[in-house]
């Protein structure tokens, strides 16, 4: 996995890249501006989608391993998808006021092409990758379901359960996955294979008040967009947290993407 990170500001359309090396040290790359608004802008492989959610308008580019931005194609979906999942070179698109799915897959070039359609349960509030499988998770009461995409975007359930409620982030690193509650602080750690069971390994304690988490291979940046205050971690592959560097950039950016592939 590469270890590049795309900053972006909905606001005026903003962006920044930057790298973020093995050891957790934060380094900057490069400044630019694009079309503001987006709402989602989703990695997949080394091209990124970005989508308005008001009227379906998308766009695709690339940025290279140093960190330079470069448009590819443009084009239009519905409006009012929720979520906009990545898994390998498919995607998965929700809306939570419905339930209703749509599967796609962006080439190499950009080019968008629709694979399928279909509905699931209403009012899913985290939607999480790990491999070819998904999470998805309720906040109210901690109801989770596991499921997975194949290459053709067909949907296939595999299992139910049930978590802690009120997590605010949810974040894959591997198998594994961090779980965040913003309001405390308060961290676990578990594990989906991929029959889709969950297992927890590890609970903890970080700062509160991320407003992202971001992860890097097996590192995590975490971000505050009130100060632009920045926290760098690692979670082993048996779900151990470990600090690595603090550090301050500049605030109020809205949207941070994972590291690419």
């Amino acid at each position: 996995m590469s270890r590049e990170l795309l900053f972006y500001r909905e606001s005026d359309g903003l962006i920044a890249t930057a790298r973020i090396d093995t050891d957790g040290r934060f380094g900057h790359l490069a400044d630019g501006k694009l079309a503001s608004r987006w709402t989602s802008i989703v990695p997949i492989g080394r091209e990124l989608l970005f989508y308005r959610d008001s009227d379906g308008v998308i766009a695709t580019a690339r940025i290279d391993t140093d960190g330079r931005f470069g448009h590819l194609a443009d084009g239009k979906v519905s409006p009012g998808w929720t979520h906009i999942v990545p898994i390998g070179r498919e995607l998965l698109f929700y809306r939570d006021t419905n339930g209703r799915i749509a599967t796609a897959r962006i080439g190499t070039d950009g080019i968008f092409a629709h694979l399928a359609d279909g509905n699931l349960q209403a009012e899913w509030t985290h939607i999480v990758p790990i491999g070819r499988e998904l999470l998805f998770y309720r906040d109210t009461d901690g109801l989770i379901a596991t499921a997975r995409i194949d290459t053709s975007g067909r949907f296939g359930h595999l299992a139910d359960g049930k978590l802690s409620s009120r997590w605010t982030r949810i974040v894959p690193i591997g198998r594994e996955l961090l779980f965040y509650r913003k309001s405390d602080g308060v961290i676990a750690t578990a594990r989906i294979d991929t029959d889709g069971r969950f297992g927890h390994l590890a609970d903890g304690k970080v700062s509160s008040g991320w407003t992202h988490i971001v992860p890097i291979g097996r590192e995590l940046l975490f971000y505050r967009d009130t100060d632009g205050r920045i926290a760098t971690a690692r979670i082993d592959t048996g779900g151990r947290f470990g600090h690595l560097a603090d550090g301050n950039l500049q605030a109020e950016w809205s949207i941070i993407t994972p590291g690419l592939p």
